[in-house]
């Protein structure tokens, strides 16, 4: 049986450990990749939920609001916001269907997030907004209705197109 001389295997050397590192280094690096992309994935995720939820949200009120809806009252164009609204939260309030629909609309809007400098979002509606250069759409075809709502995602406009009867 032979004996190992043990002089010279006593230990890792100092390549072996370099190598070691830089394996384990570039494995960390991948990690940190992996969570910078997963984290990014995951706030646009978000950012289309909201859209979704906003899209949703507004068809409720207009489905609620049908009447106003069926003659035009809840159309509306990108990059356009009433002027002034008649606040129909209050308890008080005494709104028509087309002052209610012109509300809903424009806090809406507000809620998207574009007009962020807007009076009307800023002082009457007190609007907090949620997507990044957010604006929205409805136009109606008879008695199809389309809700899009856009925002700006890393330089891109992304559009979330809802199609439905009211």
């Amino acid at each position: 049986m032979k004996y190992l001389n043990r002089k010279f295997h006593t230990g890792f050397t100092l390549m072996e450990v370099l190598v070691a590192l830089l394996v384990l280094s570039i494995g960390l690096l991948g990690m940190a990749g992996m969570q910078v992309f997963s984290l990014s994935s995951n706030y646009d995720a978000y950012l289309r939920t909201q859209a979704t939820f906003f899209a949703y949200e507004l068809i409720d009120k207009v489905r609620a609001n049908r009447t106003e809806a069926l003659v035009g009252g809840y159309d509306t164009a990108i990059a356009t916001i009433a002027g002034s609204v008649t606040d129909c939260q209050s308890a008080t309030a005494n709104c028509s269907p087309n002052q209610l629909a012109v509300f809903e609309v424009t806090q809406w809007k507000c809620a998207l997030g574009a007009y962020q400098g807007n009076a009307v979002c800023n002082a009457a509606l007190d609007m907090t907004p949620i997507l990044p250069n957010g604006d929205g759409s409805v136009t109606r075809n008879g008695t199809q209705l389309t809700v899009n709502v856009q925002w700006q995602e890393r330089g891109n406009t992304e559009v979330v197109s809802v199609v439905t009867e009211l």
